[in-house]
């Protein structure tokens, strides 16, 4: 059961530093900003099964005091992504996802 919640906890933390790297390397001037319109699906995906994993870590008894810490960089690191060019979404969710996958196995 706890090797379960530390998978899932590294996972998440996995995605958010990759995540953070990626997006402070991509950022928009602050004068520019950009509304979202259309959100790749590997986007979709990718944050559709970072949620999954969170509500997941939240059901474990004895969930990880960091969870809510990590949730919350986690949708910083999504806000950041929405706000890269289209094509550099989809490379970063691209990425995201093979390490959610890979982590997962």
């Amino acid at each position: 059961m706890r090797k379960n919640i530390r998978s899932i906890l590294t996972a998440l933390f996995i995605f958010t530093i990759s995540y953070s790297s990626l997006s402070l390397a991509e950022q928009q001037p602050k004068n520019e900003p950009k509304a979202v319109s259309f959100i790749p699906e590997q986007c979709k995906k990718l944050f559709e099964e970072t949620e999954n994993l969170i509500a997941e870590a939240e059901k474990q008894p004895g969930t990880h005091v960091q969870l809510r810490k990590i949730k919350s960089k986690l949708n910083q690191s999504k806000q950041k992504i929405l706000e890269m060019e289209l094509e550099t979404q989809i490379k970063s969710c691209d990425i995201g996802l093979t390490k959610l996958s890979l982590r997962q196995q």
